[in-house]
């Protein structure tokens, strides 16, 4: 196999994806290109100087990425260092490519639905700046025991203070919450 490393620019992106979700899965991750891959022109193949410029990162909303709002953010910040981005049956192009920041259907075999796949260009493959992803809003899921939890909460609040559940957060509710935050 033919030495290989990811272009720089990537490295930066993966590290920032990583340190600011800590507890997503890496299961889909990627970089370097399988046989399937080496078969056909991919960013996931090294180049002529042995540079891959493509990583996947995959999608996992439950511990707090969501590859599908990442992609969206990506795409409309057109940071130059962007070549394209695959996400969820949908491709777009950074400001040099076709259609620069607007999604498209994306036909390929693999819909990318479980990761979103990054290519950078090659004028900008070693550009460490960081990522400008400090906005993205991608908050973790709540499991099912946390809604199970907040629903004990209601009731045991309804309870404690004689309320009925009518669905309206009236006088009787707000008497109760004024109550409960002067304690």
């Amino acid at each position: 196999m033919v030495a290989w490393r990811l272009a720089k620019g990537l490295e930066t992106l993966r590290s920032q994806v990583n340190a600011k979700w800590p507890q997503r899965s890496k299961a889909s991750d990627g970089s370097v290109g399988d046989t399937s891959h080496s078969a056909r022109a991919s960013d996931h193949n090294p180049d002529s100087q042995g540079v891959v410029h493509a990583i996947d990162i995959t999608h996992d909303p439950k511990n707090g990425f969501d590859s599908y709002k990442f992609a969206d953010m990506l795409l409309a910040k057109q940071d130059p260092r962007i070549k394209y981005i695959i996400s969820n049956r949908r491709i777009g192009s950074g400001p040099k490519g076709p259609a620069p920041g607007v999604w498209r259907k994306y036909t390929g075999a693999n819909p990318h639905d479980h990761h979103v796949h990054i290519s950078i260009t090659t004028e900008r493959e070693d550009n460490v700046t960081p990522w400008a992803i400090d906005d993205v809003v991608v908050k973790p899921q709540p499991s099912a025991p946390a809604v199970l939890d907040v629903k004990e909460a209601i009731k045991a609040f309804q309870v404690k203070h004689g309320l009925v559940a009518d669905g309206v957060v009236g006088r009787q509710t707000w008497e109760a919450i004024e109550k409960e935050m002067k304690k």
